[in-house]
């Protein structure tokens, strides 16, 4: 489940690339449609504290559009693997809010997580794509956010807080998108397959994945969407990568790689 998960993620990056409509009116269909199939995993959920919902919602609806935005401007690897610094940053954000200890284990990890950011962005200095760059990190950061706003969620429905999630981004984006919502045929086919089976199925088949797997393994396993990710675009599309994204996302997920294969040797057997 949580390897099939990965790769129906992985294939945003195609969709993206295929559609000539705005970032922000891809992610409102995606949202639309993602919220139309979680209406029916919709459960009676506990009270949630107010703010961490706001925040929860907010970030989650700024970090798709900053990723999807990114993805036009920049490479899907760029985007892709500079999403993936969000756990980063989530040790740094737990640190001052929470005096969490950073271990060994994740200052290895954000030195040579940091160290491919670096190299990216020395690769896309001066280039057309720096600013699409910048919005990927920026994605990286928002999703940390929502990450962190999740503790205090932990107890929520999860097809509960996925279906809100993304009716709040739809109505969030409304008033910006409202004079670009005209859709062909063809692109409404695949804002629909966006919103169902690259974002709708891969949550549900990743929160049943993670009954039975321990957090830690499957952060190992869905490593695998960085990396298909930009594959079928060079495949599909032809858009290849530069050796500085090369360098640099091969840095930073394996650096997630080893934090998580740290983390999972000391986790306890479930």
């Amino acid at each position: 489940m949580l390897l099939l998960a990965a790769v129906l993620w992985s294939l945003a990056g195609i969709f993206i690339k295929f559609l000539s409509l705005p970032p922000l009116t891809i992610v409102f269909y995606r949202s639309l449609f993602a919220a139309l199939f979680f209406a029916f995993f919709v459960r009676k959920s506990i009270a949630a504290p107010r703010v961490a919902l706001l925040v929860a919602t907010v970030a989650y609806t700024t970090a798709i559009s900053a990723f999807v935005s990114a993805n036009k401007i920049t490479t899907a690897a760029n985007a892709i693997a500079l999403q993936y610094t969000a756990p980063m940053f989530v040790f740094v954000i737990v640190y001052f809010l929470f005096g969490e200890k950073i271990t060994r284990a994740s200052w290895i990890s954000l030195a040579l997580g940091m160290f491919g950011i670096g190299v990216i962005g020395a690769g896309s200095a001066g280039q057309p794509d720096a600013a699409g760059v910048m919005i990927a990190l920026l994605s990286g950061l928002l999703f940390s956010i929502y990450m962190v706003s999740l503790r205090f969620l932990k107890d929520f429905n999860p097809g509960t807080l996925t279906f809100l999630n993304n009716v709040v981004c739809c109505l969030l984006l409304l008033p910006v998108v409202g004079s670009e919502l005209s859709l062909s045929l063809k692109e409404g086919w695949i804002v629909a397959t966006m919103g169902v089976v690259q974002l709708g199925i891969p949550y549900w088949l990743f929160s049943k994945g993670l009954e039975q797997i321990s957090v830690q393994e499957a952060s190992l396993i869905v490593l695998v969407e960085p990396v298909l990710n930009p594959l079928w675009v060079a495949l599909i599309v032809g858009e290849l990568p530069s050796s500085a994204t090369l360098i640099g996302g091969i840095c930073i997920v394996g650096s997630l790689g080893f934090r998580y294969f740290r983390s999972s040797l000391h986790a306890p057997a479930v």
